[in-house]
C-alpha cells in the first residue's frame, strides 16, 4: 500500500508540468558519547508540484539499537506561496533493553511571499526554506509562514503499552536585507498524557540532540550572509529550546559555510549546545546533487 500511494503521489507530481527537476542530498552529524545521525534525501519536482521521501537515521552510546524513521513530504510552489504535507513514522525499535520505542507523524505548513520577486524553489524561512547565494540592495524579499505537526509516540514493555501525542505549532519568518539573509522560527508545543518521554528530541539548528525530556517552546534565529567569498555562504544560528519539568533549558550555537558549485553543494557546520550544566559540540557535513 505505501509503495502504491508513493507511487500515485510520484505520478501527480511529475504530471504538473513539463519541466522536471531533482534535488537530493546526504549529510551526517557526529557528537559526544557516540552519538551520530545520518539524513538522506530525494526531491523530485515538475513545474510547481515536487515530492521529497527522506529517511533520518540516529545512534549512540545509549541506545541498545539505532532509531531510523522514514518521511515523505508533498507541496506545492507558487510566485506568492508555497505548501505542503507531510507524513512519517519511527518503526518499532528496542532502544532500551524490554523497550520498544516507536512514532508516527503528520503535519502541514504553508509560506507566504511578500514581495513579488518571491520564488517557490527560494523560500527563506521554514521546511521549504533553501540555501542560495547572492545578494540585494534593500529588502528583496519578505516570507512568513506557518506549520503544524502532530506526532504519536509509543512505548512498549513486557507488562504495558505507554502513548503519548505531541502537537508543534510553529511560525516562521525570513528576509533578504542588502547582503543579509535572516530567518527565525518560534515553536509551541502540546501533550496529551505524559507517559512516553520521546527518546529523541529536535534541536533546532544543525544536530539532534539525546535530551530525554519534552521540549515547551523553541526560538531559532539564523543569519546568511551571500556574496561576501566566491561561491561560499557563511552563517551563523542561535537557538533556545526549554523543556518540561525541570530540566534546564538547552542554547545551541551554530556556525558554518555552504559552498555552491551550481549543480553540487556543500554543507559544512559545527555546533555547541549548552544544556546549563555541560557543553557538547556536534560537527555536521552535508553535501547534494541538484539538476
Amino acid at each position: 500500500m505505501k509503495k502504491i500511494i508513493f507511487a500515485a503521489a510520484l505520478v501527480a507530481v511529475m504530471g504538473s508540468g513539463a519541466s522536471a527537476w531533482f534535488d537530493g542530498g546526504l549529510g551526517m552529524t557526529t557528537g559526544p558519547d557516540g552519538y551520530s545521525r545520518t539524513d538522506a534525501y530525494i526531491t523530485v519536482g515538475g513545474d510547481s508540484m515536487w515530492i521529497k521521501p527522506a529517511m533520518l537515521r540516529q545512534d549512540a552510546d545509549g541506545l541498545a539499537n539505532p532509531l531510523n524513521t522514514y518521511s515523505v513530504r508533498v507541496g506545492k510552489d507558487a510566485p506568492l506561496f508555497t505548501v505542503a504535507g507531510e507524513a512519517g513514522m519511527t518503526p518499532a525499535t528496542e532502544y532500551s533493553p524490554g523497550v520498544d520505542y516507536s512514532s508516527v507523524f503528520f503535519g502541514g505548513d504553508i509560506t507566504f511571499s511578500l514581495t513579488p520577486s518571491g520564488s517557490g524553489k527560494g523560500r527563506l524561512a521554514g521546511p521549504n526554506s533553501r540555501i542560495t547565494s547572492g545578494g540585494g540592495n534593500g529588502i528583496t524579499q519578505v516570507d512568513l509562514g506557518a506549520g503544524l505537526k502532530h506526532t504519536a509516540h509509543k512505548a512498549e514493555t513486557a507488562l504495558a503499552d505507554y502513548e503519548a501525542g505531541q502537537t508543534e505549532f510553529s511560525v516562521f519568518a525570513g528576509a533578504k536585507v542588502l547582503m543579509l539573509r535572516l530567518g527565525g522560527s518560534w515553536t509551541g508545543y502540546k501533550y496529551g498524557d505524559d507517559d512516553v518521554f520521546s527518546r529523541v528530541n529536535t534541536i533546532n539548528g544543525q544536530a539532534l540532540a539525546l535530551i530525554g525530556a519534552l521540549p515547551k517552546s523553541s526560538v531559532n534565529l539564523r543569519v546568511d550572509v551571500p556574496a561576501t567569498i566566491p561561491m561560499v555562504t557563511p552563517f551563523a544560528s542561535y537557538t533556545r529550546t526549554a523543556f518540561k519539568g525541570n530540566t534546564d533549558s538547552a542554547s545551541a550555537y551554530g556556525f558554518g559555510g555552504y559552498v555552491d558549485l551550481n549543480m553540487v553543494g556543500v554543507n559544512v557546520a559545527y555546533q555547541i549546545l549548552d544544556d546549563g550544566s555541560d557543553s557538547d559540540s556536534y560537527l555536521s557535513l552535508s553535501a547534494g546533487l541538484k539538476f
